[in-house]
């Protein structure tokens, strides 16, 4: 009978303690206000360094080559930045789906 008891309390204690943890998951409509606003200066930070990068890059181009092999380094300097601000934009979508997901 104590082992029935003590065994039926445990259960009924672990049934609560779960109950409660799980509404702590969702995030509040400030907490996701924030996390968005987050999520944005992270987006307008990656593109700022992928456009830093691009001039970095092709500044590397104008001073280690020329002519075709230039315009080519450049084309690829450029290409290599879309896909960077490409990327973070794919970031920032994701970013912002997590967070509506998250929030009640």
């Amino acid at each position: 009978m104590n082992k029935t008891l003590i065994a039926l309390l445990a259960a009924s204690a672990a049934t609560l303690s779960l109950g409660a943890y799980a509404d702590d998951d969702t995030m509040t409509h400030t907490d996701a206000g924030a996390a968005k606003a987050q999520a944005k200066a992270d987006y307008k930070a990656d593109k700022a360094q992928a456009k830093a990068d691009y001039h970095a890059n092709k500044a590397a181009c104008e001073r280690h080559t020329e002519g075709a092999a230039e315009r080519a380094c450049r084309h690829d300097a450029k290409a290599q930045a879309k896909v960077d601000k490409a990327d973070a934009k794919l970031d920032y979508k994701q970013d912002k789906a997590d967070i509506k997901s998250e929030t009640k």
